[in-house]
């Protein structure tokens, strides 16, 4: 299998919105706070810069509350499939699984510089690493009945895609460790994807 099932193209989407929408609501409530503090002001005639606050403030809860309904609808969605043709704990699984398998991948390697002009000692994080990282954030295990199939996208840049070879066996062995019940084949290469498939034992 190397088509991507729903749950894989909407779970980024999905976590997106679930941490955009509790942002556009911190800055409604900022905006609101912000409008009760000039409601306060009576030396000068902030009536305007109110109005605009409160319009923002309104328009914030509106986006929170829009971007958290979409996220429910798409994760219902799924949640709906699995309830017909799954089950809802393979779902749970997924999730866990998905966030468990980033951060096996995800590098941690700092590089410190020394700058001249006051030898103070500046930790950054590695670029190759950086860009490394984010390709990886969008790797995804779906975990079904009978069959789980693991996607991660493949770095553009050579860098990249060295890390990934170096660490094939090793991943492939946290793989089958993480998920014993099932045998692997050999990972499949789809131009820039990587598919993990197996088979209920």
């Amino acid at each position: 299998m190397t088509n991507k099932t729903y749950f894989m193209r909407s779970f980024n989407l999905i976590l997106y919105l679930f941490l955009f929408a509790p942002i556009c609501s911190a800055f409604g409530w900022l905006f609101n706070f912000l409008s009760v503090q000039l409601t306060n002001i009576t030396f000068v005639n902030l009536d305007t810069v109110k109005s605009t606050t409160d319009i923002i403030d309104s328009v914030c809860h509106r986006i929170a509350l829009v971007s958290l309904l979409f996220a429910l609808l798409l994760a219902g969605i799924e949640m709906i499939q699995r309830l017909k043709t799954d089950s809802f704990w393979n779902y749970c699984q997924s999730v866990y699984c998905t966030f468990l398998l980033r951060h096996f991948l995800f590098q941690r390697e700092r590089v410190q510089k020394i700058s001249n002009l006051d030898s103070q000692t500046i930790t950054t994080i590695n670029p190759i690493h950086n860009g490394f990282n984010r390709t990886v954030h969008k790797c995804i295990v779906d975990i079904r009945k009978d069959t789980i199939t693991i996607f991660l996208k493949v770095p553009r840049d050579q860098q990249g895609q060295k890390i990934l070879k170096e660490m094939e066996a090793q991943l492939k062995e946290e793989i089958v460790s993480q998920h014993a019940d099932y045998y692997f084949s050999s990972p499949i290469r789809v131009r820039n994807q990587l598919w993990f498939t197996g088979q209920k034992r």
